[in-house]
């Protein structure tokens, strides 16, 4: 009897592995408000992120297990990704995009609507991953009611 039972367990525990190393990671759709727009980008399930609000603009670092993204609107902010060199890029009349390679690292900017994105510290294993995430985002403006008019005139 136990090596009827054992017998039937083997193919159901050997299909569970396979199904689990075969399985998608989780992925969602994360809503970022910057200053006058909303970026929505399908992103798998995030470690942490920070929102940073300055004068000029808003700023969230979104950090993964494998790499890190920056979402930007604003002015006067700078980050080291500025600084690579890069080995290509895309332009159309909605964005811009830069890509490249810094220390065996990949790196892509995306600047679009005064939007900027930013993905960096990714290994070539992730770097598709990232690129699905850059591939996945949806800029929409917010509606911003405008100030009341002085009735001093």
């Amino acid at each position: 009897m136990a090596k009827i039972i054992i017998s039937l367990l083997i193919p159901l525990l050997a299909s569970c592995s396979v199904l689990n190393r075969n399985a998608r990671s989780s992925v969602s759709t994360m809503c970022v408000d910057l200053l006058s727009t909303r970026v929505a980008v399908d992103v798998p399930t995030p470690l942490c992120i920070n929102k940073e609000n300055y004068e000029e603009g808003v700023i969230y670092f979104v950090s993964f297990n494998d790499g890190t993204m920056i979402f930007h609107e604003g002015a006067l902010a700078g980050f080291d990704v500025d600084e690579y060199t890069p080995l290509g890029s895309e332009h159309t009349k909605k964005y811009k995009i830069y890509w490249g390679n810094e220390n065996g690292k990949f790196w892509k900017k995306y600047v679009g609507g005064g939007v900027r994105i930013y993905y960096f510290d990714v290994n070539k294993e992730s770097k598709k991953k990232y690129d699905d995430i850059i591939k996945s985002i949806r800029i929409r403006k917010l509606w911003r009611p405008k100030s009341p008019a002085s009735s001093n005139e």
